[in-house]
Order: C-alpha cells, then structure tokens, then sequence
C-alpha cells in the first residue's frame, strides 16, 4: 500500500506521532511519504508556542528517511493557518492509495479533499484533539459568541470535509467526542486508535548500567536516593496546571515527606515554578533523552491535559496521576491513579499513595509489561494499517 502522510508541522529528534507512526507504517512494507511545511507544533496557538517559525521560502526538498520519503514543501499563509503549495503536483506524483491528514477543518484538508476529487485516493484524517483541551467557552452550556464562531469556522468546514473523508482517526474517545461535537464528523465516521510509545528507548531502570545511569541523573539534579521525585514533562502553560504539582510536593515536604518534583520543559508559567523550593526545572531536551529522566524518577504526574508522555512515562516504569477528567482512563487502570482536578489536597494525598518503594516497583513492572504489548508504536502501527486496508488499501 502506498500512503501519503499529509502534516503542516515536523520537526526532527521530537516523539509525536507525526514522527514515528509513519515509519513505523513503512516498517511493515508500506511505502509511505511524508509531506509537510515542517512547521513547529502549535505554531497557530500563541498560548502555546513561543518561536519562531521558518522562512516560507520557495523550495521543495526531498529526503530519504528512517523507513519513508519526507517531502518539504513551501507554504502560504491564510490567516492562522496556511497552504501548502505545490501539494496537488506532489500527490499525483506519489499516487497514493490512502491519504493520511492530520487535521479536521484545516485549509491543507481541503487542498487534499480537492486533489481526491481528481485522483480518487482514500482520505483518512487523524486527531488528538481533546474535548478536555478545548476552551471552556466551548463546552459549557448556552449560546455564546464563541460558539456561533466555532459552529461556521469549523463544525460547517468539518461537516463538509467528512463527506469525503473515510474515516476519523481519534487518540481517545475524548477525541471522537470533540470531532463530533465541535467539528461536525458523524460519529459512525469514527474510530480510535491509541497513541504510542517507542518501547525500544522507553524501558525501566532494570540492567545494571540504566540503574547507574539513572543515579547518575539523580546526583546531577541534586536529588539523593532516600528523595521520591515526581516528574512532569512538556510545555509549560497554563492550560496544564503545573502548580498544582508543584504546591503539592511543597507542602508534602513542609509536613515531613521527602517528595520533591523534576519539570522539563519550558513555556510561560516556568517563572511560576522558580518560586518552589523543591521543584527543579529543566528545560526542553531531545525525544531521545528523555527517557533518562523518567528512569530517574518514581512517579510522573500530570494535574491536566492527557499527553503521549503519559505512554512513555507508564513504559519506564512509572506509575502515572491524572486528572479525574480524563476519559482515556482504561489505559492507567491499575497502574496509576486519577487525583480531584485542580484540587492540592488530592494531589497530596494520591502521591502519598506511592510513597512505598516496593508498591512502585509493582506497579512498575505492570506498566512496562502492558506499553510493550499494547501500546508500543509497533502495535498501534499494525492496528492504522489493518483500518486503512479494511476501508481504503
């Protein structure tokens, strides 16, 4: 099967699914391209980026990667959003049987959708779109200015493209929600497929030399081995609730508990976390090396909005804290815990919980066992190919 994975952001060395799933799919056999503007994630979203964005530039490079072709193409701005130029020559160059969107209502869906029109590939879009993430305005109850924008921006545009769309591709049920209620696709047009976790970089602190790595770590953070050290990874917004963490394993420590918090990242609340005595922050480090810093912790908790590093944290061993709001709880039964979102005193009291070292270690060993066997990127792979064969290879 040919597949053309369409994204306007891609960035080298990062674990998202734009970088990993479509080698993966060429690691079955599948001969896969990837086309994209290599635009940094959440570019449109000034609450979450904070960079810069590359020149527009008119170029269009061609590249062999790990297992597939990437393709960089120029762009066009329309708005927020933008055009990639040059993509209908691309496609028909490629001839692909099944076109991978990542996007719902986006300007470069409707490019596809036009070029499908002509060249009678397949569509499948894909979304990790939270219902939980959107804005509150949008969720709650009643007739809102917010709303009306939402209902002509992207239900109508959403609504349109899924009649040519095969199917939707959610991480979460959380997601097909969203796609449905705020964008218009039926939801008979819908299936989830989990995100993935690279198990051959993610894995316990079990060998020898990754115990001493993980000491290692800990010395370097000034953190000693008697100190439970929860981690928190991403960007730093406020959408995240990161105090929350943070004050918690404050008061922890004040009542006599040795807890202190490891944040890697960076974003607009970080001056925020500088004031806690017992949260170190590290900034931004390469996919590649995080996993150095989850082996050196012992839990990892996230007080808001559900994130792949739950998956990768979960593979290192690490029991994992979510918010009560998360609906893609199945993943964490039994391996983690949910706190009262927002609420310090529930934090508190759900990282208690793991303050016994052989009960981590318990839960350690299940959480790495089921990211192996359900949820590496080998598996999630198997499970987009057997739905894009079923309906469109």
């Amino acid at each position: 099967m040919k597949i053309a994975y369409v994204v306007e952001t891609y960035t080298e060395g990062l674990g998202y699914i734009d970088n990993v799933l479509p080698k993966e799919l060429g690691a079955e056999g599948d001969q896969v391209h990837i086309i994209t503007c290599r635009l940094p994630a959440y570019y449109q979203n000034s609450a979450a980026f904070f960079g810069a964005l590359p020149e527009k530039g008119d170029y269009l490079e061609e590249e062999k990667s790990e297992n597939c072709t990437i393709h960089t193409c120029a762009y066009k701005n329309l708005g927020k959003r933008i055009l990639i130029k040059g993509l209908f020559n691309k496609l028909k160059s490629i001839d692909p049987d099944v076109v991978i969107v990542r996007g719902i209502a986006s300007p470069v869906l409707g490019q596809v959708v036009l070029a499908k029109l002509l060249l009678g590939f397949e569509i499948f879009t894909s979304t990790g779109q939270a219902y939980s993430a959107l804005p509150q305005a949008l969720r709650e109850g009643g007739l809102s200015m917010v709303k009306v924008h939402n209902f002509f921006s992207r239900f109508l545009i959403g609504k349109f493209f899924s009649y040519f769309v095969t199917k939707c591709i959610g991480s979460t049920e959380d997601c097909i929600d969203a796609v449905v209620d705020f964008y218009g696709v039926p939801r008979r047009k819908t299936v989830v497929i989990s995100l993935g976790v690279d198990t051959n970089i993610f894995f316990p602190a079990v060998d020898p030399s990754v115990l001493r790595a993980r000491f290692e770590v800990r010395e370097s953070l000034g953190i000693s081995n008697e100190e439970i050290v929860c981690i928190w990874t991403g960007r730093m917004t406020t959408a995240k609730s990161v105090e929350v963490l943070a004050q918690a394993v404050e008061e922890l420590n004040s009542e006599g508990y040795p807890f202190v918090a490891v944040f890697v990242g960076d974003g607009p609340e970080k001056e925020k976390l500088k004031k806690y005595k017992k949260s170190t922050i590290q900034p931004f480090v390469p996919w590649s090396e995080l996993p150095a810093f989850y082996r050196a912790a012992d839990i990892a908790a996230w007080p808001r909005s559900i994130t792949t590093s739950t998956l990768d944290a979960s593979a290192c061993g690490l029991p994992v804290i979510l918010s009560d709001q998360e609906k893609a709880q199945e993943r964490w039964e039994d391996i983690g815990s949910t706190y009262e979102l927002g609420n310090v005193a529930s934090m508190k009291a759900t990282l208690m919980k793991y303050r016994d070292i052989k009960r981590r270690s318990a839960i350690g060993f299940l959480a790495a066992a089921r990211m192996r066997e359900h949820y590496s990127w080998k598996v999630i792979a198997r499970e987009f190919k057997r739905e894009l064969k079923s309906r469109g290879g």
